[in-house]
């Protein structure tokens, strides 16, 4: 059995890697092999030339091949001719050559069109033709290089030249059309000496946005659905499209923990989801499953947010709070475009880093703080130590007639500094290389895109820099084989590699530890150049050893990411206006980590040496991989039909399945017997295994029907009916539907005499239901409705059987025996505004989500029950909200070249309520309870601080509740009294009873807004983007250090410089802080969540500034370069914030409340882009 299994294995790999290899092959295939030395297979015969006429042997190379013939009336009347031309396993261009020899023809060739003219001994010009010329050029006046101009009517055409010239034999009275991709076509009389100037294609109603297994133009859109093309991504100095995306679309908020390279993007559309689920948005690429951290942002052709039921319902239970459709580059234009893009950045901090460095200053500071509320001195120093230290305290880089360290009478090294560890810790430049590659080629019957990019980006350690890098490739295939049937195929590769000094940095890292300790009076090395790691008085780690072990250690950790995407499909056309597309895909994930602890030397006297081997720096090894595999298969059929010229019907209908599977597995060792060495064979000590591994399958039937009228009365339905592995078998399916109309007034006859003005004005509204089966919130995600059991030590009950340790199992905390799905209720009103020719344009929508059946806490059980309260199917959360967007493009003439502008401005909004939840009766706040605003902050208001002891004895208010200490005496905080008690307290912590408790702020973040502005002429183009909130309210954690400084402990690392001014004293009565003393912001009054000390995190920030000049293409064009542009670009160059600290980026606190994450980066970025 275990053979056959093996068998089957090596089966599916070889599948896998045969998939994997055609799929990546086929492209490269179709470059190796240029059309024009394209062979005819099974071909066994040759064919006489007086068997073939000269249209025949064309008809035989366009079929045969991507080519496409231009000729006019002087080779049309050739093709009746019998030509001498063999026919075979030949080259097309070989066939081709012998034709042209045989009838006397000439041909050029541009991309995949040949154009085909008889030489005048050939033929006799019919009476009445005439020859013209002309030239063809865009808006800036360059030309454009292989436009199509056609004669109406036949197939007589040309295309232009480098110079955007042509010339054609036409009728005197024809009609040309002048065509290029990216341009609106023209259609003029033919004449002389002709000058056609071709406009850009404007990207309005006509646009085709991307929707659930299908597109549809945005004049027929009736969901709620933004798009984001790739002009405004581009050249932004970021390695990830989802910091590209943050901002640019109303309601969908995107945040990140941390400024770590390669930190994963957070996103969410319209709001609070869920209690328990994180309800992230379904990301799909190219119509496969995926990771918008994972995609190369170059290769992004459009991105389409799917927000409201109506246009994410299609996908059931994988979109249950919205969907984003990545649609990634083709080409179809008939020629081959190679493009480049290029940049090198730097970096700079978005914050103050000029952090107290003066040591003897500091000293006394931080003794204060620490004396005031334990009593004695924090660092320990001496009256000689301190003399040591003010001798030397203006001395901003080391004398050495007054060294900063100094070999006591104790024989210890003894510190008197003034030192920057600051920016000796971290190097804010963070060099980083970027560089794309692209071809592509094709035509609607064949195309083809290759694609490749490389980032990479030095971190901000100094001591021992951490390294991102990551690969991607990409391949897409296109093509028609028959009339009736056509093949894609995609393949894509993503590795990353991110390796971090120090501690594990997916368990905290170093940022927080580096924080503890290290002082500005001590220095990191010694003389002799050994670490420092114990203080000679107090015994206190600099850094907590951090800083040494980053200098010297060699503890660090990598992680590895590398996805591998494939998928392989079919168009079938069964009849006119009905589709059948089938489509497989498999992807995989592999994740893996090495994480090693090492330990480091370092002495407290000179010639002596000891090691740090313990906690942090002990010896030990993980070298763990999480693989993830997932297959989807995709089946469904498209109908088409328009009836009476009037009515336009689309129904489509099909079925998807998805399976995957998830494996982790993680040894360690203890005691390597090499530092430097990481390898599990050489660990002596104890070793330990640890695993995980799920499976999971979803089954989908869905359809859509879209019916309009002219254009003008527009409805549609969508119905997804679905089944997860993730419930019991009596409660996995379920069944969610939503209806969308639409109105266009402006298609209405008695609108026409309001055209002029109002060009586009159109009313939506959807409501419908979408399932949410994710349950990431969840101890046991994947078998929810099963109680698990564990295996333990018996040793850790003090019991062992026959003198041996055994194992013993245990029962896991009751789950609910009817757990189903989340039901997402969304209903959707919307406006569509065109004015002044669409040149002004709104968009407007008003939304409700009601996920109904929300997973939470039903019972309030006592502790002595010992397990976790049980989730069910019992709480309800209500969210509002509304987006609006407004933009104006337009041109005029500037010294006599069109100058193009543009502005986008957009806000959005969203409030969200607990409509039921049972549980929590008594509505203790702090807790969830039915009624409660989601994210409401409770506190207290401070009304300034006590100026006298008087004071304190005249108001009479007892704040004992506030703590033992710091509540009354002279520079105190006075906490007002509510309820009149004179006593603050919380009262009994309830909605009914909270005592001196209000309601102080939220901590969701409220109108979410963006600016944009862009400009181009005369091959010069700038765009300026703004983003920002306008409300998010943050009490700051109790070890926020850069916020609070030694009100949080007294050993602050980075005490910012401005401090001292904002503390209270006789002499500074209008201070921010009240009197000194540590511990007040962790467990004294500071602690208390207050108005005085809420933070409001709102900000705006210029997330992006573009400059960049495209060198005129009569320049380029004698490189033969297509396109060259320079440019810069900055991203986060600017910030203002009500957020009440220089050192503290807004953002750095929106997951973490201490603010103790990797630093947050502006950057600068120099770059260029080629096409050939």
């Amino acid at each position: 059995m275990r053979e056959k299994s093996r068998q089957k294995t090596r089966r599916v790999h070889m599948m896998q890697r045969s998939l994997s290899a055609l799929l990546l092959m086929a492209p490269l295939g179709m470059l190796a092999s240029p059309l024009g030395n394209y062979r005819v297979t099974n071909v066994n015969y040759s064919v006489a030339a007086e068997q073939q006429t000269v249209g025949g042997v064309l008809n035989f190379i366009e079929k045969n091949s991507n080519y496409v013939f231009l000729y006019g009336a002087d080779v049309q009347k050739l093709l009746q001719n019998k030509v001498s031309v063999t026919l075979g396993n030949r080259p097309m261009l070989d066939i081709l050559n012998d034709l042209c020899k045989a009838v006397g023809l000439s041909s050029h060739t541009s991309g995949n069109q040949i154009t085909l003219t008889a030489s005048a001994s050939t033929t006799t010009a019919k009476a009445g033709r005439r020859a013209i010329s002309g030239k063809v050029t865009d808006a800036a006046g360059e030309p454009i290089i292989g436009a199509t101009i056609s004669e109406k009517g036949g197939r007589n055409g040309t295309t232009t030249n480098v110079n955007g010239e042509f010339s054609l034999e036409v009728n005197p009275e024809s009609m040309l059309t002048i065509s290029y991709v990216g341009f609106a076509p023209q259609t003029v009389k033919a004449r002389n000496a002709m000058h056609i100037t071709l406009a850009e294609e404007a990207k309005g109603l006509d646009e085709v946005v991307v929707i659930g297994y299908g597109t549809k133009k945005k004049a027929n859109l009736i969901g709620a659905v933004s798009t984001v093309t790739a002009d405004e991504l581009k050249d932004r100095p970021v390695s990830s499209a989802g910091q590209m995306l943050q901002g640019q679309v109303p309601n969908l908020n995107i945040s990140f923990s941390s400024g770590t390279p390669g930190e994963s993007t957070k996103m969410n559309i319209r709001g609070a989801t869920s209690i328990v689920n994180s309800g992230a948005p379904l990301v799909l690429i190219d119509g496969v499953e995926g990771d918008l951290d994972r995609v190369n942002p170059n290769d992004i052709e459009s991105i389409s947010v799917l927000k409201d039921a109506a246009s994410a319902a299609i996908y059931g239970a994988r979109a249950g709070f919205g969907v984003i459709i990545v649609t990634t580059k083709s080409n179809k234009d008939g020629q081959a475009h190679i493009t480049y893009n290029g940049r090198f950045s730097w970096s700079a901090p978005t914050t103050k880093t000029n952090f107290m460095t003066n040591g003897y200053q500091t000293a006394k500071l931080v003794d204060t703080f620490f004396n005031a509320t334990s009593g004695g001195s924090y660092s320990k120093l001496t009256v000689d130590d301190y003399k040591e230290l003010e001798a030397r305290q203006y001395d901003t880089t080391e004398n050495s007639a007054r060294p900063w360290t100094v070999v006591g009478s104790d024989g210890r090294y003894h510190y008197y500094g003034n030192f920057d560890w600051y920016n000796y810790l971290f190097d804010f430049t963070q060099p980083t290389w970027n560089h794309n590659l692209s071809i592509s080629g094709g035509n609607d019957k064949m195309n083809y895109m290759l694609s490749g990019g490389m980032n990479d980006h030095d971190g901000v350690y100094a001591l021992s820099t951490d390294k991102y890098r990551t690969r991607n490739l990409m391949a897409k295939f296109n093509a028609e084989v028959t009339p009736w049937f056509h093949i894609f195929s995609s393949a894509s590769l993503f590795k990353s590699k991110y390796t971090q000094p120090g501690y594990d940095f997916e368990d905290g890292g170093n940022v927080g530890n580096l924080t503890f300790h290290a002082m500005p009076w001590i220095v990191p090395v010694n003389p002799d150049g050994t670490n420092v790691y114990t203080l000679p008085n107090s015994g206190d780690k600099p850094a907590d050893g951090f800083a040494a072990m980053l200098r010297t250690g060699n503890g660090f950790s990598t992680v590895k990411k590398t996805e591998h995407t494939y998928a392989i499909g079919g168009v079938l056309k069964l009849m006119e206006g009905l589709e059948l597309t089938g489509k497989m895909t498999y992807r995989t994930f592999i994740k893996d980590k090495l994480f090693r602890m090492a330990s480091f030397q370092y002495s407290e006297r000179p010639n002596e040496m000891k090691t740090a081997n313990s906690g942090f720096f002990g010896n030990r090894l993980k070298d763990g991989r999480a693989t993830t595999d997932v297959y989807v298969y995709d089946l469904y059929g498209n109908y088409h039909k328009t009836f009476a010229e009037a009515h336009n019907l689309a129904i489509m209908a099909g079925m998807n399945y998805e399976r995957g599977s998830y494996k982790w597995v993680e040894p360690s060792g203890k005691d390597l017997l090499s530092e430097t060495l990481n390898d599990l064979n050489l660990s002596v000590g104890a070793k330990s295994v640890k695993g995980a591994q799920h499976e999971y399958a979803l089954l989908g039937y869905f359809g859509r029907i879209s019916y309009d009228y002219l254009g003008k009365y527009m409805a549609e339905v969508n119905m997804r009916y679905d089944g997860t592995s993730r419930f019991k078998s009596s409660d996995r399916w379920g069944f969610f539907p939503s209806v969308a109309l639409g109105w266009r007034i402006s298609e209405e006859k008695f609108f026409h005499h309001l055209l002029p003005v109002v060009s586009n004005l159109k009313f939506r509204a959807s409501i419908g239901s979408l399932g949410n089966q994710v349950t990431d919130g969840y101890s046991n995600p994947y078998y929810p409705y099963i109680r698990l059991i564990s295996l333990d030590n018996m040793t850790k009950l003090n019991y062992i059987f026959n003198n041996a340790q055994a194992m013993y199992a245990k029962i896991g905390s009751p789950v609910s025996g009817s757990l189903t799905w989340e039901k997402v209720v969304t209903s959707n009103v919307g406006l569509d505004l065109g004015l002044l020719n669409n040149r002004l344009a709104l968009t407007l929508d008003v939304y409700q989500r009601n996920t109904k059946d929300m997973l939470a806490t039903s019972l309030t059980l006592p502790a002595v029950y010992g397990y976790a309260v049980p989730l069910e199917n019992n709480g309800e959360l209500r969210t509002r909200g509304f987006e609006l967007s407004l933009s104006w493009n337009d041109k005029f003439l500037l010294a006599g070249k069109p100058f193009y502008y543009g502005v986008t401005a957009s806000l959005a909004d969203s409030k969200s309520k607990l409509t039921k939840f049972r549980g929590n009766e008594t509505k203790i706040l702090g807790k969830n309870y039915e009624g409660m605003e989601w994210g409401e902050i409770w506190g207290y208001r401070v009304q300034g601080i006590y100026q006298t002891n008087a004071e304190v004895a005249a108001r009479g208010v007892d704040q004992s509740f506030l703590g033992s200490k710091f509540s009354n005496q002279a520079g105190d905080l006075i906490f007002e009294d509510i309820d009149g008690n004179h006593k603050i307290n919380n009262g009994k912590g309830t909605l009914d009873d909270h005592g001196d408790l209000v309601k102080l702020g939220n901590t969701q973040a409220r109108y979410h807004y963006g600016f944009s502005v862009n400009l181009s002429w005369y091959g010069v183009d700038m765009s300026m983007f703004w983003q920002g909130i306008g409300r998010q309210n943050i009490y700051p954690g109790d070890n926020n250090m850069m916020f609070w400084g030694p009100y949080s402990r007294a050993y602050s690392s980075f005490i910012p410089a401005d401090l001292p001014g904002k503390v209270w004293s006789e002499n500074n009565r209008n201070a921010y802080f009240p009197r000194a003393g540590q511990d007040q912001a962790r467990w004294f009054a500071m602690s208390k969540v207050n108005d005085r000390y809420l933070q409001n995190l709102a900000y705006c920030r210029l997330k992006n500034l573009t400059i960049g000049y495209t060198l005129p293409k009569m320049l380029t064009k004698k490189i033969y370069l297509d396109k060259v542009r320079f440019y810069f670009s900055g991203e986060n160059l600017f910030t203002t914030t009500k957020l009440k600290s220089d050192y503290l980026d807004p953002e750095q606190m929106t997951t973490d409340r201490n603010g103790r994450v990797y630093p947050f980066s502006k950057t600068f970025s120099f770059g260029v882009d080629v096409s050939f």
